[in-house]
């Protein structure tokens, strides 16, 4: 080879050289450029960010309707109960995985005597951990969290004395403090540094209190994870894949429509005293999601049907109760008792309640809370065990439950 072919050869190898460091660089500067700009996010950012992930409400989205089986008597005396309490709220029932029931009584506001229907949606407070739950045994499968971990892994920043784990948060077992919203907060963040500051009760840990801090924390440790805001992971892992279009966070403008108003009977003055809703912004994971009655029925169905997580995963998470892999009957977001299982949230004077075993599924929304006996828990006690007649046994206390075989 001659000295000018080998001039050539050098001058291209040096040339391509060049190009693939220029190109690197351009390409880290980029991502460097995102990062910092992702430093850089504003509130208004993070409203647009947030509609883009969000499912169009268009008018293909049709309302739901009211639906009472006609066919069986059993649904016109669940009707008749409710109607003779003066419920007010929406139920929705499924027997078999097959809408049974679907309507609203009462108003879901007083004052414009707006009436209640399956198309209202409720603030269902503690009912929301149930989601933050099922987030939380999604990213286990795809072995982004182990429970034993401390949250310290996933939130460097948030340091306190003693440690404390992700499955001490799951069972309301980390001595936090009870978290209490502020006029100071404005965000999640905000709520984190709050719960830090204040710490641990030494009298409370690894000792059982139900505390909303720990599903706060919990809705941090997903983000960090993901690197999504808790919006986005709800609508990614739930809302959009199991189609939930009559549900919506507090601040989404397309649903005020439909969005109860909470109340509380007063009785010192004998009347209902609206409860307005504040510190919402700072309570992702733990209370700040409007829901349908129906939108909770579904999910809730698609869960039993191993839709949500496998098979191997769901049934013992649904029905083992005090063995060594869920000691206790609460459990991500839930409670498993021996005769039913629950859901259950109140916020702001808006009570929603879930009782479902493998045959029927009882969504029981009220924005009027009222005293014994016409409270949401002793209605739905009354339809599930005296109507529906279900106080059988099905999750027997210390049993380690074989996942059932495919036919």
């Amino acid at each position: 080879m001659n000295k000018r072919k080998i001039s050539r050869l050098t001058y291209f190898i040096i040339s391509v050289t060049i190009i693939v460091i220029f190109a690197s660089g351009f390409y880290l500067y980029h991502q460097f450029k995102l990062l910092n700009e992702e430093d850089q996010f504003t509130l208004e950012d993070r409203a647009q960010h947030q509609k883009q992930h969000t499912p169009e409400k268009t008018e293909e989205i049709q309302p739901l309707k009211t639906v009472a089986d006609q066919q069986n008597p059993v649904y016109k005396t669940i009707d008749q109960y409710l109607q003779s309490v003066q419920f007010n709220g929406t139920i929705a029932v499924f027997e078999d995985g097959k809408l049974k029931m679907d309507k609203g009584y009462g108003y879901q506001d007083f004052e414009s005597q707006k009436r209640n229907s399956p198309n209202t949606i409720y603030l269902i407070g503690s009912a929301q951990k149930f989601l933050t739950g099922m987030i939380v045994k999604k990213l286990e499968i795809e072995n982004k969290i182990h429970v034993e971990d401390s949250v310290t892994k996933y939130i460097p920043d948030f340091q306190l004395p003693q440690d404390i784990t992700i499955q001490d948060l799951l069972r309301h077992q980390s001595g936090l403090y009870k978290y209490q919203g502020s006029d100071d907060i404005s965000d999640l963040d905000g709520a984190i540094k709050a719960i830090e500051a204040r710490g641990i009760d030494s009298n409370f840990y690894h000792k059982h209190l139900y505390n909303d801090a720990n599903y706060l924390v919990l809705a941090k440790v997903i983000e960090n994870v993901t690197g999504q805001s808790y919006v986005q992971n709800y609508y990614r892992y739930i809302g959009n894949p199991f189609k939930l279009m009559h549900s919506a966070f507090f601040n989404d403008p397309r649903y005020e429509a439909d969005m109860a108003k909470g109340y509380r009977f007063d009785k010192k003055t004998q009347s209902l005293v609206y409860q307005k809703p504040h510190y919402l912004d700072q309570y992702y994971g733990a209370g700040n999601l409007y829901m349908s009655a129906h939108d909770m029925g579904v999910l809730v169905r698609k869960l039993q049907t191993n839709r949500v997580l496998p098979e191997k995963v769901t049934f013992p998470y649904l029905h083992e109760l005090l063995t060594q892999r869920y000691p206790e009957k609460y459990r991500y977001g839930f409670y498993v008792y021996n005769n039913f299982n629950r859901i259950n949230g109140i916020f702001f004077g808006q009570i929603f309640t879930t009782y479902f075993n493998d045959k029927y599924i009882i969504v029981l929304a009220t924005n009027n809370e009222q005293p014994k006996p016409n409270n949401n828990e002793e209605c739905i006690k009354h339809i599930y065990f005296n109507i529906l007649n279900q106080g059988a046994i099905i999750n027997q206390p210390g049993v380690t439950v074989p996942v059932p075989k495919s036919p």
